[in-house]
């Protein structure tokens, strides 16, 4: 296939919304993930060109065209792989680092995104702390190079004139499952190869559309225009509960199609821009660009107390070094064979390096993170992390509360009250088993992480769960009393929150929050049973055990309590709106008066961290927490 400056330019355009939206450094980046699902459409497209010419060519040969992918891809991410293994033995406490080794076995093996898919949600919390998430897309591509070429090539075998028809159903069924999946299964529709390849194949669909066409006529002008317009729609239209790919992705694929298209016009301005020397450069490194950028984001926030937006700037730009330092020292020279010009030496080398990588990977893994790299204590209070209500963690649904594992107190008493929240419900739930326990009375838990205990609260799977737990409890004829718990920042103005399958602007959060609290407190009044409202714990500015296993490893002095006043002032309208709803039959309690004084709350005590991370109880806690309930609810 004749070379294109502009795809190479269209390739910066789908780094740069990448890195942006990692480095955080535009307001307008949120949606930068779409860069992804350019870079798919640009895969799709050259590759199935490449398919085409060697099938009618009649010089097909599947093991020829692997050897080309591994020869342009392999090297540059298999130096990624070695620098991020190295710099996490000094940079990584020994979690962290087994694993790092976990998802760099996974990456070698280019199946890390079915790890992800049931390890990590993109979107959630955790993924800013995993050191080879965006190796996911790696995965996606290679599988998809390894079977969509066979097909083809299967395909013009027997039926030559079949192959655009058939990559086009194969197309529209893709996207038909990734609607399917994306609302019901998000996780799965966006890690995984049936629910994306029709990104990639969208890509496949014009490459044997225009294959041995002349495109010309002055339409192709407004190509470029038309693409950029609906990746920028793609990036002013995202929003907090957009579904990811979906419909979505529609845009942005769409977008990488016009602009292919456009490409064709070499006079065309787009196409121009797109051609020029500044971003053809950039995309030529996009790939080790893509490679480096996000392990470099994760060192350096895992060493900053603050990740400020000067340090997010430096580090985007330190990723431009490091992927420069790639592309001209390792894969240019590999990819034009001027160095490993053979195929043998290339892949006795690949293959050596490989298993090489994979035993170094398998041994810090089975070692669990190399523990000796620190003294003794790192380990014992990072042991810690597991400090948690394991035994109650499958109490998560309805029908878990015909599992005695989950009745809390007193065993023989008739369980008259439940627990029921979020996560921090699930953590809280030792010490009101030992609360309930010396009074004699029964419990259970019902707890969905994430979402808070309020109706209309949260996104699809919260609004379900809530709604089912309350009509669960309207139903129930021995459930006297509900003992609401949550980390409540769902209720907190800042940033806007999810109500009634809205996103709800930080303006008008506290007022949608009282009244959604309001109307679940008379539905259980209504019902006849008491209400108890727990106050939110503080939090710590990072995972307590990290934070002080990090200050003994790496000798600093992070601190890990939390100022009263910034306590009260992010809770201020949550407690408003509690204290808006009491009356006979509710109240609101608060287990944390021991850990606070007038100026901080102490995280930890009794030299024991108070948290199994950075705000949830740790389950050794217990009997302590469980002193305060009993003092509270004497005391109400």
């Amino acid at each position: 296939m004749t070379y294109r400056a502009d795809i190479d330019g269209l390739r910066t355009v789908a780094v740069l919304l990448v890195l942006v939206f990692h480095f955080d450094l535009f307001a307008l980046g949120k949606a930068g993930f779409i860069g992804v699902d350019v870079f798919f459409v640009i895969s799709g497209f050259l590759i199935t060109a490449i398919i085409r010419a060697d099938l009618e060519a009649g010089r097909f040969h599947f093991g020829s065209f692997l050897y080309r992918r591994v020869r342009r891809l392999y090297p540059a991410l298999l130096a990624t792989l070695v620098l991020t293994l190295i710099a996490g033995w000094f940079l990584f406490l020994p979690h962290r680092y087994a694993e790092l080794a976990t998802q760099t076995l996974m990456s070698l093996l280019y199946v890390v995104n079915f790890y992800f898919w049931q390890n990590v949600n993109y979107f959630g919390l955790r993924a800013d702390t995993v050191p080879l998430l965006h190796m996911w897309s790696l995965a996606v591509e290679e599988q998809f190079y390894f079977f969509f070429p066979l097909v083809c090539w299967g395909i013009w075998r027997w039926v030559p004139r079949l192959l655009l028809p058939a990559v086009v159903l194969a197309t529209l069924a893709s996207f038909g499952l990734g609607l399917l999946f994306t609302p019901t299964k998000p996780e799965l529709a966006f890690y995984l190869l049936p629910t994306r390849a029709w990104e990639l194949m969208i890509g496949s669909v014009l490459a044997l559309s225009v294959h041995g066409r002349a495109v010309r006529g002055i339409w192709l002008y407004a190509m470029g225009p038309l693409g950029l317009c609906l990746i920028a729609a793609s990036i002013v239209l995202y929003g907090p509960l957009t579904q990811v790919p979906g419909w979505f992705a529609l845009l942005p694929t769409m977008g990488a199609v016009a602009m292919i298209l456009g490409g064709f016009s070499s006079k065309a301005p787009v196409t121009r821009i797109m051609a020029s020397s500044p971003m053809v450069w950039v995309g030529k490194i996009s790939y080790p660009l893509y490679l480096v950028h996000w392990p470099i984001r994760i060192f350096l926030q895992e060493h900053l107390l603050e990740f400020t937006f000067g340090w997010r700037l430096f580090g985007f730009g330190l990723s431009f070094v490091v992927a420069a330092a790639i592309y001209y020292l390792i894969e240019t020279p590999v990819r034009r064979g001027t160095f490993l010009a053979r195929p043998k030496h290339y892949v006795g080398l690949v293959i050596g390096l490989s298993v090489a990588m994979v035993s170094v990977s398998a041994m810090i893994r089975n070692n669990n993170g190399v523990p000796t790299r620190f003294a003794p204590e790192v380990a014992e209070i990072l042991a810690f992390r597991e400090d948690t209500a394991d035994r109650f963690r499958h109490c998560n649904s309805l029908a878990a509360q015909k599992d005695q594992t989950c009745a809390l107190g007193d065993k023989t008493a008739k369980q008259d009250v439940l627990l029921l929240g979020d996560s921090h419900a699930l953590a809280l739930s030792g010490a009101v088993d030992l609360w309930l326990a010396q009074e004699g009375r029964g419990g259970a838990l019902l707890f969905n992480h994430g979402c808070m205990p309020v109706l209309g609260a949260g996104r699809d799977r919260c609004r379900a769960a809530i709604a089912a737990a309350l009509e669960f409890i309207e139903r129930s004829a021995t459930i006297n009393e509900v003992v609401l718990v949550s980390i409540w920042r769902q209720g907190t103005p800042e940033g806007g929150k999810p109500f009634d399958g809205r996103w709800v602007p930080e303006s008008e959060v506290a007022g949608i929050f009282g009244k959604r609290l309001a109307q679940t407190v008379t539905r259980l009044r209504a019902a006849d049973k008491r209400v108890t409202i727990v106050d939110p714990l503080f939090a710590a500015a990072g995972s307590v055990p990290e934070t002080l296993a990090g200050n003994i490893a790496f000798k600093r002095a992070w601190p890990v309590d939390m100022p009263v006043a910034e306590h009260q002032a992010t809770f201020a309208t949550v407690y408003s709106a509690f204290d808006s709803v009491l009356e006979p039959g509710v109240a609101r309690i608060s287990v944390i008066d021991p850990f606070c004084d007038a100026v901080s709350c102490r995280a930890v005590v009794d030299e024991r961290p108070l948290f199994s991370d950075a705000n949830h109880l740790a389950f050794g806690q217990s009997a302590r927490i469980a002193e305060q309930l009993r003092i509270q609810t004497q005391s109400d």
